[in-house]
């Protein structure tokens, strides 16, 4: 269909240029409450927080700290607090305005909130429970992303994540959006992908975002990284894991 098409050839202009979507989510945030409300898709999310839950229950239990990559609007700042024994939880975004709905959503009396960029040196250390949550794809090429992720977690700590994957990403499209408006997402994709190739990869803009891989592709990343993967959970639309370096 024209939408498969056009995004595999977005893709393919793209090849090595990594997403940039630090000023667009900057200036905005993801509301995750309200799209765990789809009519259509509130069970995926839902399964998937689940998971996420059960990872930070078995894997928390010990944990003294607690550190957090773009926290959104803290829906998993909160299982943190709920299911480990963190007595600190450090939870950093670029989004000011999400900073400011996790202060009044999430209560624990070691929350500290980093107003950052993921890529930038902000002095956050490490610990034991590393966290990102419906992030990491948008953070940039998700192996560059994961390795420097990979610095943060302290030894014999673990980190906990998941990405959004490609499997099967135009029904999860559809049903999110409609069939016509993301025909329209995606051409804009294309057309992004095209100005980024012209501009020799100087042209950054919001239409490109999120870096999409197939589950297979990702867990091969993982074990590569990592190398030990605790735990792997492939979804329809997301992949769950606990990895330890």
């Amino acid at each position: 269909m024209l939408a498969e098409l056009l995004a595999r050839s977005g893709k393919s202009l793209l090849k090595d240029v990594p997403p940039d979507g630090r000023r667009y989510w900057a200036a905005r945030f993801w509301d995750r409450a309200a799209a765990e409300q789809h009519p259509l898709l509130r069970d995926h999310f839902l399964e998937q927080k689940d998971t996420i839950a059960g990872y930070l229950k078995r894997y928390g239990t010990e944990t003294g700290r607690v550190l957090e990559f773009a926290c959104g609007t803290g829906e998993f700042t909160g299982l943190a607090a709920e299911n480990t024994a963190a007595k600190a939880i450090t939870a950093l975004d670029i989004s000011a305005q999400g900073l400011e709905i996790v202060r009044k959503r999430v209560t624990h009396e070691g929350l500290e909130l980093v107003y950052g960029d993921f890529w930038a040196e902000n002095k956050v250390g490490t610990a034991d429970l590393v966290m990102c949550v419906d992030a990491i794809h948008h953070l940039g090429d998700v192996r560059q992303v994961l390795e420097r992720m990979k610095t943060f977690v302290a030894p014999g700590g673990v980190l906990v994540g998941n990405l959004w994957t490609g499997d099967h990403f135009h029904d999860f499209e559809r049903r999110r959006y409609g069939t016509l408006n993301h025909l329209a997402r995606t051409a804009g994709f294309f057309g992004t992908a095209a100005a980024i190739r012209l501009s020799g990869g100087k042209l950054r803009t919001g239409a490109y975002r999120t870096q999409l891989i197939t589950s297979w592709e990702g867990a091969a990343i993982l074990r590569e990284v990592f190398g030990d993967v605790l735990e792997l959970d492939v979804h329809r639309h997301f992949m769950s894991f606990v990895v330890k370096p």
